[in-house]
Parts: structure tokens; C-alpha cells; sequence
């Protein structure tokens, strides 16, 4: 029964992943482990989606694509057009507040997180492509090797986590892969350097 239950399974899934600094201990050094389990085994896209579809230019064969993604809301405007959208974000922020006391953080410093948080997806959503900028597939369809990722955005392990995410398919560095938002995994790597991990 879910109402039984409560947050335990989300309890046991943080202590997986090394812990959340909201609600006790957390294993700072685990970032690339994290980012991969959260991607293999729940239907969370952390900063980008990566998934197997056809190839839209060869239907015949199935092809790694890798495509932004990352917003908590359903479209970038909201973070954007803050004066206009202020009680969305605003019940955006309670929601997480209130998931992260239902988790065992405390009320002012979970706040505090949280609008990091929420400050690091308004980032994100400044760094997205918008929809009426990727219609044309010419433009963002981008085909190069699994091992080509690594110099396109150095912050990611790529091998380790495409390896994780796919298993247990064998994956190695001349995999093809398509990208779908080259610009944006280049500037998302470079947003996530520069972040605090704690957030």
C-alpha cells in the first residue's frame, strides 16, 4: 500500500545513490555513478535524455540519441518569464520544499536548497534550445562515435555511463550516436563545472 510506504522507497533509493546532503549524509564524490544510476533505472533525464530509436535517416537501424532534457516544468517559458509565471514557480518551489521535509530535511535549509535547485533548472532552461528553433532535423541531427561525446562535453563520463544506462548491451567508443543538441550538451557540460555538486 502506497500510503504505508510513505517516502521509504525514495528513502532507500538516496542511500543507493550515496545519500542527499537534505536529509543526512551524502557521498559527494559519486556524481558520475549517481547520474547514471538515476538514468538506467527511473524515467529521470538529468540535464539530457538518452535513449535507442530509430535513425530518421536509416529506419532500418536503431541508433543511441541523445537529446536535451532536464526541466522539472513542462517548458523552458516558465523559468524564463518569471514576472508571468510567478505561482507556478512559486508552487514549483513549495512542492519541493514539502518533498524534501517529507525526506527528513529541515525547513530553512531545505528552502535554501531547493531554490538552488530551482535557480540551477531556470540555468538550464537559458541554455535549452527552444521547440521553434529544432524543427528543422537537417540542422540539429548530429551523427558521431560514443567516443566523440567525451570531447564534446568533457564533464560527463560518457563510456562509463552509456555502458550503465545500456546494459547490458557491450557499447564501445566508434558506437554510433546521434545528438540531437549539440550546442546545448557543450554548454551544459561547462554549467555543470562550474556548479557547486551539492546542488
Amino acid at each position: 500500500d502506497l500510503q504505508e510506504m510513505g517516502a521509504q522507497p525514495l528513502i532507500d533509493l538516496l542511500e543507493k545513490l550515496g545519500g542527499w546532503n537534505i536529509s543526512g549524509p551524502w557521498d559527494k564524490d559519486n556524481f558520475q555513478e549517481t547520474l547514471s544510476l538515476v538514468t538506467a533505472t527511473s524515467r529521470i533525464s538529468p540535464f539530457f535524455s538518452a535513449y535507442v530509436s530509430a535513425d530518421s535517416k536509416n529506419s532500418n537501424s536503431n541508433v543511441i540519441q541523445i537529446d536535451q532534457s532536464g526541466l522539472g516544468l513542462p517548458s523552458r517559458d516558465y523559468y524564463l518569464n518569471k514576472t508571468e509565471n510567478e505561482k507556478v514557480l512559486n508552487g514549483y518551489l513549495d512542492f519541493m520544499v514539502q518533498l524534501g521535509l517529507l525526506l527528513g530535511g529541515h525547513e530553512n535549509s531545505t528552502r535554501q536548497q531547493m531554490q538552488q535547485i530551482l535557480d540551477f533548472e531556470t540555468a538550464l532552461a537559458n541554455i535549452t534550445i527552444p521547440q521553434e528553433k529544432r524543427r528543422d532535423e537537417e540542422v540539429i541531427y548530429h551523427r558521431m562515435s560514443a567516443g566523440e561525446l567525451q570531447t564534446l562535453a568533457p564533464a560527463i563520463n560518457w563510456m562509463p555511463f552509456l555502458r550503465t544506462v545500456f546494459s547490458p548491451v557491450e557499447i564501445n567508443e566508434s558506437e554510433p550516436v546521434v545528438v540531437y543538441a549539440k550546442e546545448y550538451l557543450v554548454q551544459v557540460s561547462n554549467l555543470i563545472n562550474t556548479t557547486d555538486r551539492k546542488s
